[in-house]
C-alpha cells in the first residue's frame, strides 16, 4: 500500500489530539476474580484533592465525562486491573504504576474534554474493592520518575517468565530495563486456541487487509522470544506486526483467543492453532508477578526495582500530574545530550518576519537556524488551505517545536510514534531534526496547520469530515480524480478506535474520498455531513 509520508510516518493517528492507537497502553485484567468481593463506597472530593476528568463509555458508545478524586481514580483502576485477593505490597505498587501512567498521559484526551478513558486504551476502571482503596490511600501521590518527569510505564496480567521491552511492541517507546530475571511469572500454564481461516480472514480485514488467507507464518521474533512479524500470504500488504495481529483478533473474535504474542502457530487443514504463553503485552509489571512476589514477602519498593531498575519513586509527586508549562511555551533549553547548538549566526530570516505576530514559535536555541524554514512553510500552507477550502485563516497559529521526544511526549500525553499534535490552533510538534529524519517535516506540518485552518470551521462535522478535509488540503493541488463506486465514510469509532494501525490507515483515506467526493458533487466544505 503507498501512502502519503504523513500517514506512514504517523500510522497511528488521532483526530485532533486524541490518539488513535490500540497500542499506546493496552492492560489486561484477564487475572480479575470478582467473585466474593464487595465495592466499598466512593470518597468525598475535598478541595485540595487533585482530580482528573475520566471519559466513561457507554453501551452505545456515547462518552460521559466523569471528575474523580485522582486517588478515587486510582483505587478504581487497581480494582480493574489487579488480583482482587493480591498482598497489600503488590497492590500498592499496582497503585503507583497506575498513578504513573496518569500522570505520563494525562493529557491524551484533553481535545474531547478529558484526560484518559476508562478502556483499554487508557486504563480500566472498576467499582472500588478495599484493598484497591487502602493501596490508593498508602501510596498517595507517590508515582514513578524518570528524571525528574513521570515514567512511560506499562503492566500486563501476565508476561510468560519473560519481560517484554516496550520498543517491541511499540517502536520508539522509552525501554526500562528489569532489575533481576523474571522469577515470578514464569509457570503459570500456557495456551492453546484453534481459529478458523474463515475467521482470521475476518480479523485480518478488520484491520485494513485485503485478500484471502493463503498461509499465516512467523517471519521473526522480537529480542524477548515473541512473535515479531507475521506473513499472511494472499493478503496486501501481506506482513502484519504480531502486536497489531493479536488487538485485531481481540477486537473481532475475542482477547481470550490469542492471549499474547509470545506464540507458536501451525495450520491443520483450514485451522490455524496457536500456542503460547502469557496474557497482554508483557511490558513492564507482571500483575501475576506482583502478587507472588508480595505473598513471599517482597515490598512494594523491591516489586517495583524488580519491573523498573532505573526509576525512582517520588515522595509524593501529584503536582506533576497538574504541572503547566511556562505561559511563553515548552522549556527550550537544550536537555541533555542534545547537539550542539550551530554557530551563532543571525537566522535567515528578515526582522520583520521574526517580528511577525500572526505566527507565534517557539523553538529550542538548538534548532533557530531552522526557524526560517518553519515560518515559511506554515505561513504559505496556512494562505494555501484557507484559499482553496474557501474559510478564513485563524489570525494568530501557535507553534511550538519541543526540544526532545520525551519533552514533546510529556506536555502532550502522545506516545512515542506520534510527532505532532494539535487543538484548535495549537500546533506541537516534535524536534525538527526527527522529523526531517524520518523525511515527514513539509508533509507533517502541512496536516497539522490544514487541521488548525479547517477545523474551528467544522465544529458540527463528524470527525470522517474534519480528518478527510485536513488530509486533503494538506496536499498538493492536483485535478481530483474522479471518486468511483460506492465509498462508506468511516464512522467516529473507525478513527478513535481503530482495531490496528492498518485499519486506521483505510479508514483515513475513506475519510479523504468522502470528502473528495461531497466537494465533486458541489457541496461547500462547511456543509458536509
Amino acid at each position: 500500500m503507498s501512502l502519503p509520508a504523513r500517514l506512514q510516518d504517523q500510522a497511528l493517528r488521532r483526530v485532533a489530539r486524541r490518539t488513535f492507537a490500540l497500542a499506546s497502553a493496552v492492560v489486561c485484567a484477564g487475572v480479575v476474580v470478582w467473585a466474593g468481593l464487595a465495592p466499598v463506597p466512593a470518597q468525598p472530593a475535598t478541595a485540595s484533592a487533585p482530580t482528573i476528568r475520566i471519559g466513561v463509555t457507554a453501551a452505545d458508545g456515547s462518552v460521559r465525562v466523569e471528575t474523580l478524586p485522582l486517588e478515587e481514580y486510582v483505587a478504581r483502576v487497581v480494582s480493574g486491573e489487579g488480583q482482587p485477593r493480591a498482598g497489600a505490597a503488590a497492590q500498592q505498587a499496582l497503585a503507583i504504576v497506575i498513578r504513573t501512567f496518569a500522570a505520563a498521559n494525562r493529557h491524551r484526551h484533553r481535545a474531547e474534554g478529558y484526560d484518559l478513558c476508562d478502556t483499554t486504551h487508557c486504563q480500566v476502571m472498576r467499582p472500588v474493592l478495599p484493598a484497591a482503596r487502602e493501596a490508593a490511600q498508602a501510596t498517595a501521590g507517590q508515582i514513578l520518575l524518570d528524571r525528574g518527569a513521570p515514567a512511560f510505564v506499562f503492566y500486563s496480567a501476565h508476561n510468560g517468565g519473560t519481560p517484554a521491552l516496550a520498543s517491541e511492541v511499540w517502536p520508539g517507546a522509552t525501554d526500562y530495563a528489569p532489575g533481576e530475571p523474571e522469577d515470578a511469572c514464569h509457570d503459570e500454564p500456557g495456551w492453546s486456541r484453534a481459529i478458523a481461516s474463515a475467521d482470521l480472514e475476518r480479523a485480518l480485514r478488520a484491520a485494513g487487509l485485503t485478500g484471502r488467507l493463503r498461509t499465516l507464518s512467523i517471519v521473526d521474533r522480537t529480542a524477548s522470544g515473541r512473535a515479531g512479524r507475521l506473513r499472511v500470504d494472499g493478503f496486501t500488504p501481506n506482513t502484519i506486526t504480531a502486536h497489531e495481529f493479536r488487538m485485531a483478533v481481540g477486537r473481532t473474535l475475542g482477547w481470550q483467543l490469542v492471549r499474547s504474542t509470545a506464540f507458536d502457530v501451525t495450520k491443520d487443514g483450514a485451522v490455524y492453532r496457536f500456542d503460547g504463553v502469557g496474557y497482554g503485552h508483557g511490558v513492564g509489571l507482571c500483575v501475576v508477578g506482583a502478587g507472588r512476589r508480595a505473598s513471599r514477602g517482597e515490598t512494594a519498593a523491591t516489586i517495583l526495582k524488580a519491573y523498573f531498575r532505573d526509576l525512582v519513586v517520588s515522595p509524593g509527586a501529584a503536582a506533576t500530574l497538574t504541572r503547566a508549562l511556562p505561559s511563553g511555551g515548552p522549556v527550550i533549553a537544550a536537555p541533555p545530550g542534545a547537539p550542539p547548538a550551530p554557530p551563532a549566526v543571525s537566522p535567515p530570516v528578515a526582522p520583520a518576519a521574526l517580528a511577525a505576530t500572526d505566527i507565534r514559535l517557539t523553538m529550542p536555541a538548538f534548532e533557530e537556524h531552522d526557524r526560517a524554514l518553519v515560518l515559511g512553510l506554515v505561513r504559505q500552507t496556512r494562505d494555501d488551505v484557507a484559499a482553496r477550502a474557501l474559510v478564513k485563516a485563524p489570525d494568530v497559529l501557535s507553534v511550538s517545536v519541543h526540544p526532545t521526544m520525551d519533552a514533546f511526549g510529556h506536555a502532550t500525553g502522545q506516545p512515542w510514534w506520534v510527532t505532532a499534535a494539535t487543538v484548535g490552533t495549537a500546533i506541537d510538534l516534535a524536534p525538527i531534526s526527527r522529523l526531517r529524519q524520518r523525511g515527514v517535516l513539509e508533509s507533517t506540518l502541512r496536516y497539522e496547520v490544514a487541521w488548525a485552518v479547517i477545523t474551528p470551521h467544522l465544529t458540527k462535522a463528524p470527525a470522517w469530515v474534519k480528518v478527510g478535509a485536513a488530509m486533503m488540503y494538506a496536499g498538493p493541488v492536483t485535478a481530483a480524480p474522479a471518486v468511483e463506486g460506492r465509498v462508506r465514510c468511516p464512522s467516529d469509532a473507525e478513527l478513535l478506535r481503530p482495531v490496528s494501525g492498518g485499519a486506521q490507515r483505510e479508514a483515513f483515506l475513506r475519510a479523504e474520498r468522502c470528502v473528495r467526493r461531497e466537494i465533486a458533487r458541489g457541496t461547500r466544505l462547511t456543509e458536509i455531513r
